[in-house]
């Protein structure tokens, strides 16, 4: 295989991982987009730096507070940033305020998150009050300062919950079911037959082998019309070396 044509699969393989693990149910056009986003951030979806989210059928491409700092730091524009906070009589955290300087601009991009619109009942908003409305201020800022590189990006503090990252990735499990010689190589998810009546002869198995035969059979719905012949209602993904064909007319048999 030649190099490009090598370099050409693997591109394939890589944008297919992509779009079944973190751009799920993306349709075509949306998925091009996703893509082009990514190109024109530099932001990495194998790394969990941007990701695309469907929610009531709206695309929302989005990204953590890193994304956007990465964004701003590698802009040879950046020239720091800085965030104050606003307090109610009580020491309660009513907003907070973020400032993005850039070395051509006279005047910093100013943006202020309130917890009134911002904060959220999790576990961490409670925890964490200053970071986390300090994170949807910066991100207000930074794409204010930087709205070249960052419009229609949003960070994830910044919106609801229903857009929240997806789980990382993890391969289904494989289950291995032995008994002797019969082995089970399944994934969870998959079906687990073709309808279709299917006729299992178990004869040619012994001792614990044809017992655990007989009780997958059986747990399967099959029915046994002799002593070794069962009759499955759809095709099973075990004991595929007993199938068999020598069964002619099932009325026959079970007369």
């Amino acid at each position: 295989m030649s190099k490009d044509l090598t370099t050409t699969t693997n591109n394939l393989e890589m944008l297919t991982a992509l779009r079944n693990t973190v751009a799920p149910g993306l349709t075509d056009p949306e998925f091009v987009l996703f893509a082009e986003m990514c190109r024109a951030t530099g932001l990495n979806p194998a790394t969990k730096e941007i990701w695309a989210i469907k929610a009531g059928g709206r695309l929302q491409l989005m990204t953590g507070i890193n994304g956007f700092l990465k964004i701003a730091n590698s802009h040879p524009q950046f020239d720091g940033m800085e965030v104050e906070f606003e307090r109610d009589e009580k020491g309660q955290l009513v907003a907070a305020t973020a400032k993005v300087y850039r070395k051509d601009r006279r005047f910093p991009s100013i943006a202020t998150a309130y917890m009134a619109e911002y904060g959220k009942k999790t576990p961490i908003w409670a925890q964490m009050p200053s970071i986390m409305l300090s994170k949807c201020a910066k991100s207000l800022a930074i794409r204010e300062a930087f709205i070249n590189e960052l419009g229609g990006l949003y960070t994830q503090e910044e919106m609801p919950s229903e857009f929240a990252p997806p789980k990382p990735y993890e391969a289904p499990p494989i289950d291995h079911t032995v008994h002797g010689d019969i082995i089970e190589v399944r994934k969870p998810d998959e079906p687990k037959t073709r309808r279709i009546p299917t006729f299992y002869d178990t004869s040619k198995l012994d001792g614990e082998q044809r017992s655990a035969a007989d009780r997958y059979l059986k747990s399967c719905g099959a029915k046994a019309i002799t002593e070794s012949i069962w009759r499955a209602p759809i095709r099973l993904q075990r004991l595929t070396q007993c199938i068999t064909e020598d069964v002619q007319d099932e009325q026959a048999v079970e007369a």
